[in-house]
Formats: C-alpha cells, sequence, structure tokens
C-alpha cells in the first residue's frame, strides 16, 4: 500500500483511463459482434434459476416453459351468448394482426374436420385404444363389439357418414372418432364449441374464450410494449353493459408485479437519493462534493453497464434494478474523502488525503469484490450479472476516488464541519468497558434468541409467497378456474433414440396416469401418442382387429349387404398389413400442427416429446412415474424451482464460508492476529443477528435475504476496516473524529439508500432490503463499540 500511495497523480489517471479504455472496447467489440444489437432483457423466466439437468433436456424444458408461461386467456362474459361473442370479435379483430402475440385464436377452424374423418377412416385399423384391444383379445368379445356396431348403425345418431358401411362394416372409425372426441374433452378446458367460438355457460353467464401466446416483444416485463397492455388498452373500453372481461395467465401477474416493482424501486430511489443529496448539502455547503459524488455514480454505473454487455452480450433489467448497490458504494468512498477534503487541516492537496485513506480503502475494495466475486460461481445467470455489473461499478468507484479526485483544489479555508465540533466523549465515559459490554450483549442476545426460536430457522424458499394476488386479479383467476376447469402446473418430458421409442415412452406414462387419475375429474392430459400411436401400439391394434375378419360375412348380411364384401374387407386389411402412420411421413399438416405444442423433436441426437397433465391431481405419483423410467421426467416448475432456489442458496452460504476464510487470510497481511479476529468478528455477528431476527419473527431465510447477506458483508467489513484504521494512527487532534464522522454518515446515507427498499412490496426487494437494513444497523454499532473495546 506505501508503493501504491507514493505514484503521481498522474499515474494514477492513466490506470482510471486505462481501465475504463478496456472496457468501452470490449463494449465496442460486443458490439460488432452482435451487429450493433444491445439487448436489455426483460423476460421473466430469465430472472429464475435454471433446473439442474443435461443440457437437451433443459433445452427442451425451457421450451415449454416458454410456451406454456406466456399462455393468455381473455374470457368474455355476458348474459347474451350474442353480446359476449359480440365483444369478443371485437377484440380478436383489434389484436390479431399485433407483433407483440405470437398466435391468438378466436374462432376453431371445423375445416379440416373431414380431413380428420378421412384420416381416421384411412386407419381405422390402427387406431383402437388399449380397452379396445383388451375386450376384443378377451373371449367373445369380437362378437359383442360386432353387436354394438350393429346397434350403432340402427340408432338413431351416428358422427361419422353410413356411407362407408361397404369398407367398415364394424364401424371402427366411428369408434375411434368418439374415442378422439373424448379424449380432446378432458385434454383441454371446459369450453365447448358453439357458433364457432369455444363457449361455456356458468352461474347464467356465457364465456366466449380468446386464447393466445405472447411473442418475445409482448412478454417483456415492466414495458409499454408488453402485451398485457394492448390487452387492457382494447378491453377496457368495450367492459360496459353487462360486458364483463376475465383474465388469466401468468403474463398478467408479471407484467403486474414486475411493474409495480420498477415504479417502487424507481419512486424509493429517487426519494433516498434526494434525501442523501439533502444530508450533503447541508454538511458540506459546496458543490464540489456533491456534483463529483453524483459524477461518480454516473461514470460507474456506465462502466457497470458496458462491462455488463460485454461479457454476457445483454443485461437482464433486474440487474440494473439490484444494482442500485453502487449508490452507497460511491457515497462511502466519497464521503471518506470529502470529509477528510472539507475538514482535515493536516491536508493540504489530493495526493496527500489519498494516502491517508488508500489503505482504508484499498481493503474496503478488495473485501466488497470478494462478496460479489462469490456470486459468479453461482449457476444462475441473473446473479453472475449482478456481480459482474456490481464489481465493475465498485473498481471504477474506488479508481475515480484516487485518481479524479486528488485533482479537485483543497480548500484553504473554511475547514470545518460544524456537527463534528458536537461530537464530545463526556469525561466519565470508559469507552473499553462500555465497548465489552454492548459487543458481549449483541453476541449473548444474538445466540440466545437463536437458541430459543431455533425452530423458526429454515431455510426455505417459496416462489408462490413472492406474489400474492389481490384484487380484481385474484378474482379473475378464481372466476376463470371455474369456467375453464384447466390448471396445468407441471408436465412429463419423455425422451428417447427413436421417434418410436419416444411415442412408446409416451403411452407408459399415459397408461400409468390413467390408473392414476381413474374417476378424478381433471384427470386429462395432452400428447402427441394420442394422436399418432407408436407402431407397436398400431400392431396390437391391427391384431385385435383381425379379431373381427371371421365375423365380417355375417355382419353384411346384419347390415343388409353381399356376405361376398368380406372377402374384399380382407384383402383391404392384409394389403395393409406395413402401413403404419408414422411422424414426417403420412400426418396430415394440419394434425403436425395440433401436435407442435407437444411434440419437441430431436435435440442433440435425442428426441423428446411432453405429456401435459391438465391439473397434478398426485404430484407424488406423478414422480413416481417419472421414478420409473431413465427417459422419463416430471417436471413442476414451483416445486422445482423451490427446491433449485433452496439448492442456489445454500450453495452462496457454502461459497461465503469460503470467502469469509479468503478474507481473513487477507486481513492477516496487513493486521495482528488480534485485530483480524476483531474485523473478522463482525460479519459474523451481522450474520447471526439478520438469522436471529429472522428466526424471532417467523421468517425463513430464503435466496433473496440471503443475497442481500452476502452483500452487507462487505458493507459490514469496510466500516470496521475504516475505524481500526483510525485507531492504529493514535492521533488525539480533532482529525481524529473525522473517521468516526464519516462512517457515521455512510452509515446514515448507505441505510436511506438501501434499507429503503425494505419498504417495497416486491417481496424479492424488500427482503434484500430488510436483510441489508438490519446487517448495516449491527455492522455500524458493533464497529462503534467494537473498535473502542479490548479483549
Amino acid at each position: 500500500m506505501r508503493k501504491l500511495a507514493s505514484l503521481q497523480n498522474k499515474t494514477y489517471l492513466r490506470i482510471w483511463i486505462a481501465y475504463h479504455l478496456l472496457i468501452a472496447a470490449a463494449f465496442v467489440f460486443m458490439l460488432f459482434a452482435k451487429h450493433g444489437a444491445v439487448k436489455v432483457d426483460a423476460d421473466l423466466f430469465n430472472m429464475l434459476p435454471k433446473p439442474v439437468m443435461e443440457k437437451a433436456l433443459s433445452s427442451a424444458d425451457e421450451k415449454l416453459t416458454e410456451m406454456t408461461g406466456q399462455n393468455v386467456f381473455i374470457l368474455v362474459s355476458n348474459e347474451s351468448f350474442a353480446e359476449a361473442k359480440a365483444a369478443a370479435e371485437t377484440v380478436y379483430a383489434q389484436l390479431k394482426g399485433s407483433s407483440r402475440f405470437k398466435s391468438i385464436s378466436l374462432y376453431q377452424d371445423t375445416s379440416n374436420f373431414g380431413g380428420v374423418l378421412e384420416f381416421i377412416q384411412d386407419f381405422r385399423w390402427n387406431l383402437l385404444d388399449e380397452k379396445t384391444c383388451a375386450e376384443l383379445n378377451a373371449p367373445g368379445g369380437a362378437e359383442i363389439f360386432a353387436q354394438n356396431a350393429l346397434a350403432s348403425a340402427y340408432g338413431a345418431f351416428t358422427m361419422t357418414s353410413l356411407e362407408n358401411l361397404e369398407t367398415d362394416p364394424f364401424l371402427l372409425g366411428e369408434h375411434n372418432l368418439q374415442n378422439y372426441l373424448s379424449y380432446l374433452q378432458n385434454a383441454g378446458t371446459s369450453m365447448s364449441l358453439k357458433d364457432g367460438v369455444m363457449a361455456s355457460f356458468v352461474k347464467d353467464k356465457w364465456y366466449v374464450m380468446i386464447r393466445a401466446v405472447l411473442s418475445k416483444q409482448g412478454a417483456a416485463l415492466a414495458s409499454k410494449e408488453n402485451a398485457v397492455v394492448q390487452i387492457h388498452e382494447v378491453c377496457d373500453p368495450l367492459e360496459k353493459d353487462g360486458t364483463h372481461f376475465v383474465y388469466s395467465g401468468t403474463p398478467f401477474h408479471s407484467y403486474k408485479s414486475s411493474s409495480n416493482a420498477t415504479k417502487e424501486i424507481s419512486i424509493i430511489t429517487t426519494v433516498s437519493m434526494l434525501v442523501v443529496l439533502t444530508i450533503l448539502l447541508l454538511i458540506f455547503k459546496r458543490p464540489h462534493p456533491i456534483v463529483f459524488s453524483l459524477l461518480s455514480i454516473f461514470i460507474s454505473t456506465v462502466t457497470a453497464m458496458a462491462a455488463t454487455f460485454a461479457l454476457f452480450g445483454k443485461m437482464h433489467i433486474l440487474t440494473l434494478v439490484f444494482g442500485t448497490s453502487l449508490i452507497g458504494s460511491c457515497i462511502d468512498y466519497s464521503l471518506h474523502y470529502f470529509i477528510s477534503w472539507k475538514a482535515n487541516t493536516d491536508f493540504h492537496s489530493g495526493s496527500e488525503i489519498r494516502a491517508h485513506l488508500l489503505k482504508g480503502l484499498g481493503l474496503s475494495l478488495i473485501s466488497t469484490v470478494l462478496c460479489y466475486f462469490v456470486l459468479v460461481f453461482a449457476p444462475f445467470n441473473l446473479l453472475k450479472q449482478m456481480s459482474v455489473f456490481s464489481m465493475a461499478g465498485i473498481v471504477s468507484t474506488f479508481l475515480t476516488a484516487i485518481a479524479i479526485y486528488p485533482y479537485i483544489p483543497v480548500p484553504e479555508t473554511g475547514k470545518n464541519i460544524y456537527l463534528i465540533k458536537l461530537m464530545k466523549t463526556p469525561s466519565w465515559y470508559n469507552k473499553k468497558f462500555v465497548g465489552r459490554v454492548v459487543v458481549t450483549l449483541m453476541f449473548v442476545v444474538s445466540i440466545g434468541t437463536l437458541l430459543v426460536c431455533h425452530k423458526n430457522f429454515k431455510i426455505e424458499n417459496n416462489v408462490a409467497s413472492l406474489y400474492k394476488m389481490e384484487g380484481r386479479e385474484f378474482q379473475d383467476e378464481t372466476e376463470a378456474s371455474q369456467v375453464l376447469n384447466y390448471s396445468p402446473s407441471g408436465w412429463f418430458i419423455v425422451s428417447g433414440r427413436t421417434v418410436e421409442d419416444v411415442l412408446q415412452n409416451e403411452e407408459a406414462v399415459t397408461a400409468k396416469l390413467k390408473v392414476v387419475n381413474e374417476g378424478k375429474a381433471k384427470g386429462g392430459y395432452i400428447c402427441t401418442s394420442a394422436f399418432i400411436p407408436s407402431i407397436k401400439k398400431q400392431q396390437e391394434s391391427r391384431a385385435a382387429s383381425e379379431r373381427l375378419l371371421p365375423l365380417a360375412a355375417e355382419q353384411y348380411e346384419y347390415l343388409g349387404y353381399d356376405a361376398s364384401l368380406a372377402s374384399s374387407l380382407r384383402k383391404e386389411f392384409y394389403a395393409g398389413k406395413d402401413d403404419f402412420i408414422q411422424m414426417g411421413k403420412n400426418v396430415p399438416e394440419y394434425l403436425e400442427s395440433a401436435v407442435s405444442s407437444a411434440w419437441i423433436g430431436e435435440i442433440d441426437g435425442k428426441y423428446y416429446s411432453v405429456v401435459l397433465p391438465t391439473s397434478v391431481t398426485d404430484y407424488d405419483a406423478y414422480v413416481k412415474i417419472a421414478d420409473e423410467s431413465d427417459d422419463v421426467f416430471f417436471i413442476s416448475k414451483v416445486r422445482n424451482m423451490n427446491s433449485d432456489l433452496d439448492r442456489l442458496s445454500k450453495m452462496i452460504l457454502t461459497l461465503f464460508v469460503i470467502v469469509y476464510i479468503v478474507i481473513f487470510v487477507v486481513l492477516r497481511f496487513f493486521y495482528t492476529w488480534k485485530q483480524s479476529f476483531k474485523i473478522i468478528s463482525v460479519p459474523l455477528l451481522i450474520v447471526l443477528f439478520i438469522v436471529a431476527i429472522f428466526s424471532l419473527a417467523n421468517i425463513h431465510l430464503e435466496f433473496f435475504s440471503i443475497v442481500g447477506m452476502i452483500l452487507v458483508f462487505g458493507l459490514g467489513l469496510d466500516y470496521v476496516i475504516y475505524m481500526m484504521e483510525n485507531e492504529k494512527r493514535k492521533d488525539e487532534s480533532e482529525n481524529a473524529k473525522l473517521e468516526p464522522f464519516a462512517i457515521a454518515l455512510s452509515f446514515v446515507t448507505t441505510a436511506v439508500s438501501f434499507g429503503s427498499l425494505a419498504l417495497s412490496k416486491f417481496i424479492p426487494v424488500h427482503m434484500i432490503g430488510l436483510s441489508i437494513f438490519i446487517g448495516l444497523a449491527v455492522a455500524y454499532v458493533s464497529t462503534f463499540f467494537y473498535t473502542r473495546a479490548e479483549f
């Protein structure tokens, strides 16, 4: 540190320029590589940790998460079906061409129904379900099936045309179509087709459904380009004369949550900045400290953004939100410099001030950067971005303080701060005794609270608690649930080496699902094999169908046809023994389009598909189904996200312990064993107090509060390092009061800028703010008394 302190101003300036030019050059290189595109990511799902799974499986999961997470339902209700449909048509007409939607649908396309009938008729021998195959293979089963076919043929109504009786005397096409329609009814919402649209009559009201999938542009959080904004712009004026809109889907909640959070944080940041600036103005009564502090904040923020873009190619909007920690650090370094600049009578140049502060500021930088550096190793892109953003910005702030500030002329007159004169210690005050008592008491209280409330101590994340639906949102989701009867919250990802493997694995899963969900109202599912069975299943279907052939002649006679047609039927059956429905070969385009939401396709040499239950009726049973096969994975996003956050929280705490040890080793190069233990025990006390208060309030430690704990770890070390450096100087003059005053002022300004985040209703921000505020308070109080105590 002594060698660094002896460097000339120009040398520091060159380092400052080199650092910022290096980051600027990296940013420009990134711009060329990305063809000038700078992407600010506002996607909800990119702010959440990714599940731990192999790359291909993760790609499949991300594809489905994006698809299901950007689904929205708009239900238009009115006592009159005609009025509800008219309002829905108006909304659809105004939204259908928007780039904010990947797709939007109101009308149900029935033009392909004839093609569906033709497809089912052509492959009627191949499409029998397991139950029907079992019945046909049972003794007398074929005869019963034939009799039922005769009853349907002579009945009042059939779904298919009786013109096919010559080629389909057992009405296999009719049977398969009814199975398809039954499957479709159970696989989707409880809406049914009426006058070309999907509608439902519930509690004396008609509901007409508009379904949409948001595009990337339309799913951007807290953006005016978000599709939710356009939906309300179109729908709100139409909500009159008995017409009411019901909105359902994650995008509605994520938009409101992110918008409210952005507004809250903007207001909190603005107010806290105004409070901080007012304090600085009252303290310094000169423009220089305020102007240069603001300049430092601006430069460090721009530098941090450039570094983040250069390294990641993009930046999530929440990185900038959580990166407000730079404000506290910028103010911290500025306060220490400008208080000496304003009031220390021993210094007549910026170089002298820098030499005086460099060791404290340098160790502060090292400890803070180490705390942020820990987050680089977390398997969570948002944390990595926050880490790089904060480290790059804080280094910029530090360099500005030691390279730019010394060029500001030191005032020769008026070198005092009025408040410092009021800092007098009574003659009776024994700082060593009081220090021992207070610090000991803090440890005893925190440990005692933990012992009493240890049952409340738990690291547990609950994603559902991060956002609470209220008011209209809650009412809409409740009403939509009653109308749609559709709430998918988990899915099976099925894999295989070939398409056939995947389809067979799917069929094994769905067979088990039918057993689990037998008799349950919400036991439907969406999958590819329901439309395109595996070849193995088609062979089983044909084998079961073959049992009907000996009955063909008699069946034709009962239907009034010549029995000789049975010979033609047998020839047709055996001629098509190798004709199977196969993906990409003979599946009609409209059918491939219908299964596109469930068929993922090939990724890294394996094939993947999805079985999407309409609801998770038994989570443990679904997990058990997946565990029985290496090719099946069950993913419940909320539960998986909770466990991923738990895992990530514990990982961060482990890294925290590693950094704790590293910082202790670093401190030993500059301080004695006794001093090092004093310094390193302050973060320990911070952690004990945060955990104790959370346990006392029965608040579980979770990811965001732990992140706040890591952030305050570095800030707490700063306080005790500054105070330790001041104590080591053994200065008895008025100048000795400057460092404690700077620390007190730093605490006030940082507590205002960070602590105010605890007022946010957005739970992640609230938890980070609360954790940091508790930690800061403990850090300051313990530092104030600890450095005065002699143990």
